[in-house]
């Protein structure tokens, strides 16, 4: 692990809520049929129905503009675009996407989107204030809401002396907006970025990022390519960089070696455990994947703790898939999308760990989800209830075993977006059910609302189509941004 040190910056709390209150109110919910179709409406004040499915409510949102839903991954792969939702304590969200630019639709030599846009919605999700557009960038990484506004992570143009390897100069942005305005903009690499001197020879072509607030500082937690410690030049890594309330530095910045292509998770994290002793380090906890040693593994981040490594070595960065980090008594559940130890394997499936507060494995890993010839994609794992989580992934029915040229994807026909329930251990409560006309998308990040207990998330697509490879980004199609909420009763 790498470690840039600088002089301590005070981090100025700033006393802000991350997400919603809202009230439990009558609304219309689709419960699935034998047919996969509609039933009558449900009173979801006066009853809670058995079904997953009938909890849920899709919300649609008209933006007028060609939304970016689409782009080529490795192997040319169909993957989402970013979808970013975020909620204020009265119940008012941002919504972060890109907009799909019509003139270099299918360009493959230019990024898509061609502009982010950060909309205001009120507590039922529509649109009620002019948005914020941010003109020259090309990707959405992170977004939270705080109750005068919104911070933002971007893919942005390197503003300074070109740094790049021939793959597009461009670099992570940091933007914070207050009451509609903005407080302030901040690289955090780049040529003028403020961080430890390597961050300033570092770009990302993409940053497949998260962003994280633990109500004094902002983890920023990212794709890095180049820079001045990278003697492969060119090797893909990850980094990990801390802001405070007006984008100063904060003390340290963090770099793994991880092939996060694979997947970052990073949550806030108060009072846990910090294996480095680092007094400074913010509150936050995080994973990632790494692919070193002929070995693929998953990785805590502040001790470099391999936990699990029982994964099936595959040329390029996605033998395994991080889904989700959640936080238990006593340590953590990590949930992934795992090829196994052996070649045996028919797709991705879902794998399981408990870890104690030091990251050490005290249990598993074990299969929750294990299905031959059908691919598990884009999972997450999240609160759902005093003692229960919300599973949700994809499921595509492979047509066409990976090869070594495929970077172990699978193409085939989607099947739909299951949910699942799981104990506080993590054990399965009751079989999946299927949610009709509904997608998640690998960094929707599903989002709990307190006072319901609800859980939402963003997505364009409700019918994905992975059955072939994609040459670049989707043209013009989508205008409809689509949030499900999923309302929690026992």
């Amino acid at each position: 692990m790498h470690l840039a040190m600088r002089p301590g910056t005070v981090a100025i709390v700033s006393c802000l809520a991350l997400v919603a209150s809202c009230e439990r109110e009558a609304v219309t919910i689709i419960s699935a049929g034998p047919d996969g179709g509609g039933s009558a409406p449900i009173d979801a004040a006066a009853s809670c129905p058995a079904s997953l499915a009938a909890r849920l409510k899709v919300y649609d949102i008209g933006v007028g503009k060609n939304i970016a839903w689409r782009k080529a991954g490795y192997s040319q792969f169909p993957v989402d675009e970013r979808v970013a939702l975020a909620v204020q304590s009265n119940g008012q969200a941002y919504v972060a996407w890109g907009e799909a630019n019509a003139a270099t639709a299918g360009d493959v030599t230019r990024s898509s989107p061609f502009g982010v846009h950060v909309t205001p919605l009120d507590a039922n999700f529509v649109a009620n204030a002019d948005e914020v557009f941010f003109p020259s960038a090309q990707e959405v990484a992170g977004l939270v809401a705080h109750d005068d506004g919104f911070a933002v992570l971007v893919r942005d143009v390197n503003q300074g002396a070109a740094i790049d390897l021939g793959d597009g100069d461009t670099v992570a942005y940091l933007a914070r907006y207050k009451y509609g305005k903005q407080a302030w903009r901040e690289p955090l690499t780049g040529s003028l970025s403020l961080g430890a001197d390597e961050t300033k020879t570092v770009y990302s072509p993409l940053l497949e990022g998260q962003l994280t607030w633990d109500q004094s500082s902002y983890g920023a937690y990212f794709t890095i390519r180049g820079g001045s410690a990278d003697s492969t030049s060119g090797f893909w890594r990850d980094l990990l960089v801390f802001r405070n309330a007006f984008g100063g530095p904060a003390p340290i910045e963090l770099s793994h070696g991880c092939q996060n292509n694979g997947g970052i998770r990073l949550i806030p994290d108060p009072n846990r455990a910090n294996p480095l002793g680092l007094k400074d380090l913010p509150q936050m906890t995080g994973l990632c994947v790494q692919q070193a040693d002929a070995a693929i593994k998953l990785t805590g981040l502040e001790g470099d703790k391999v936990v699990s490594n029982q994964e099936v070595e595959w040329i390029g960065y996605s033998g395994a898939k991080l889904g989700s980090l959640v936080k238990v008594d006593g340590g953590y559940l990590v949930f992934w999308l795992s090829l196994g130890a052996t070649n045996d394997h028919q797709g991705h499936d879902i794998r399981m760990a408990r870890l104690d507060a030091n990251f050490t494995v005290t249990s598993g890993p074990t299969w929750v989800a294990q299905t031959p010839g059908v691919e598990e994609w884009n999972l997450h794992v999240v609160a759902y209830g005093k003692d229960r989580f919300l599973m949700v992934y994809e499921e595509i029915a492979i047509t066409r075993p990976a090869d070594d040229h495929d970077w172990a994807m699978y193409l085939g026909n989607y099947l739909g977006t299951r949910v699942r329930l799981l104990a506080s251990d993590g054990t399965p409560l009751g079989p999946s059910e299927l949610l009709p006309n509904v997608a998640i998308t690998a960094n929707a990040e599903p989002m709990v609302l307190p006072g319901s207990g609800d859980v939402v998330w963003p997505f364009v697509n409700p019918a994905p189509d992975y059955t072939q490879r994609v040459d670049g980004p989707n043209g013009p199609g989508q205008t409809v941004l689509h949030v499900a909420r999923m309302s929690n009763c026992q």
